[in-house]
């Protein structure tokens, strides 16, 4: 499990075992429960800029909604 959980606007919006999306639960199974943790592109943000996270961003990088990158 990803230390920053407990913070992480993505993980805290999306993890809803019945309710999430497929793509939303495979990138928290995959980010936030599993080896990708490390390189969660929301992490490497905060740790890169010092700023809060982007909203929108998830853990691969891309804008939850349209698949467009954002970091």
């Amino acid at each position: 499990m990803c230390s920053h959980k407990d913070n992480c606007a993505f993980y805290l919006t999306y993890n809803k075992e019945k309710d999430t999306d497929k793509k939303f639960q495979l990138l928290i199974d995959a980010y936030c429960n599993g080896s990708l943790k490390e390189i969660c592109r929301r992490k490497a943000y905060k740790e890169e800029t010092g700023f809060a996270h982007i909203a929108d961003l998830s853990p691969n990088g891309h804008h939850v909604n349209n698949n467009k990158r954002l970091y």
